[in-house]
């Protein structure tokens, strides 16, 4: 259960759950992005995938999305208590930075008002995790811009999104992981979301699952290979 509270690294999440993320032997984390207007997706992914997380990462361009179901978890109960302890949300460039809530993110009781940073960076099972949306880092273009950045807040695993196009490499020690977006992907891919499993000796894993959505069966998620599935 998230306590809905904004962390002074612009977590939403407990002190005490923040520190148990970073101390976790393995810790998972959920990542998507792009949901581009479509909450409805958003919340069937959270229904679908939250309590098995440790953590969320929602990489941008549909933070209002999600501020949408924060506010009205009241009514759905079984989503208020298998949300993730800690929420990591980070503005896209189709995203607003401040966002007014219906909750109280602060010990202010007069502040009703939720920061989306450009970047956000903690701990998971011993390793910095960077979480950006990415189009301020030249993503369209490779990952150079990223890793740049990340040097400098050494970080060892880079979560992001803006292209539409999940991928996952690694260069110079870093990890970079694109989820893809769950709404709009492009390059021939279908809407997909990530989930990471970080391992405090340093493996980190990561499956990919498409989002199916059918008259008959409703919405499937199917692990696939972005690799395999381009073009």
């Amino acid at each position: 259960m998230n306590e809905l509270k904004q962390h002074k690294l612009f977590l939403l999440g407990s002190n005490e759950a923040v520190d148990a993320l970073a101390k976790k032997d393995c810790a998972t984390i959920l990542a998507v992005s792009d949901s581009h207007g479509r909450p409805e997706i958003l919340k069937t992914i959270l229904k679908r995938f939250s309590s098995q997380a440790d953590a969320l990462a929602f990489l941008g361009d549909g933070c209002a999305d999600l501020v949408h179901i924060l506010n009205n978890l009241n009514s759905n109960k079984d989503l208020q208590t298998s949300l993730p302890p800690v929420i990591a949300m980070v503005h896209g460039n189709g995203d607003e930075s401040v966002f007014d809530v219906d909750f109280f993110p602060s010990e202010d009781l007069n502040v009703r008002t939720l920061k989306a940073p450009a970047a956000i960076t903690f701990f998971a099972a011993g390793k910095n995790v960077l979480v950006t949306h990415g189009h301020m880092f030249g993503v369209y273009y490779g990952t150079a811009g990223l890793e740049n950045h990340a040097k400098t807040s050494e970080s060892k695993l880079i979560l992001y999104g803006h292209s539409h196009v999940a991928d996952i490499s690694e260069n110079n020690g870093i990890t970079f992981i694109n989820p893809g977006s769950c709404s709009l992907p492009r390059q021939g891919l279908p809407p997909s979301i990530a989930e990471i499993k970080i391992h405090f000796t340093g493996e980190i894993e990561c499956t990919f699952y498409e989002i199916k959505a059918s008259l008959s069966e409703g919405i499937k998620f199917v692990p696939f290979s972005p690799l395999m599935r381009r073009w």
